[in-house]
């Protein structure tokens, strides 16, 4: 099976090796091939990394079948952040191994420590659903108009203007100042304003 292997510390001074160990061992012992190492040197309060970026988008293009940590909160300082990368990566159908919090698909007790961090994802989904869907009401009954700006009519005619002209959406893009979806409502979709 092709793994993946992410280690992170978080400053300079620390030693990524210990980690790295860890997870090789591992994988030797699980009999994993093919492993692909990534690992970052900074907070785990930062969501965007290097090396975690990397490996989000090999996992987006199923290059491996799983990925392997030493600890879940190397995936991120904050367990929210971590379970929800866990709960991107399980519904990816990649496995999710912790060598230090003993989650390994294959086990019984693997499987329930994955699906009691599943089930927290979960919770902490729908929690935020409700929380959004009730500031949502509050905001429209006190008289608030909720949504987006609608486009000005100048902004509307500049982009029929531009693709008159030939340009391409992405010349239209940088002169007009709209986002490519912005753009593709308007000449794709009829969007006058």
């Amino acid at each position: 099976m092709k793994v993946a292997i992410y280690a992170r510390v978080s400053t300079p001074g620390q030693e990524l090796e210990q980690q790295l160990n860890a997870c090789r061992d591992f994988c030797q012992y699980k009999k994993f091939d093919s492993i692909q190492e990534y690992t970052d040197v900074c907070s785990g309060v930062k969501y965007s990394r290097p090396g975690l970026d990397a490996m989000l988008k090999a996992a987006r293009h199923s290059k491996y079948a799983g990925v392997v940590v030493f600890r879940l909160d190397r995936l991120g300082r904050r367990i929210m952040d971590s379970i929800m990368l866990f709960d991107e990566l399980s519904r990816r159908g990649i496995e999710i191994y912790s060598v230090h919090e003993g989650i390994d698909p294959s086990t019984a007790a693997g499987r329930l420590n994955k699906n009691l961090i599943l089930a927290f994802a979960e919770y902490e989904r729908d929690a935020i659903s409700e929380a959004t869907k009730q500031r949502l009401a509050a905001l429209k009954a006190s008289g608030k108009i909720l949504g987006r700006k609608p486009l000005s009519k100048a902004k509307v005619r500049k982009v029929l203007e531009l693709k008159a002209e030939g340009k391409t959406y992405r010349q239209i893009r940088d002169l007009a100042g709209l986002s490519l979806g912005k753009i593709s409502e308007i000449l794709v979709g009829g969007k006058n304003v």
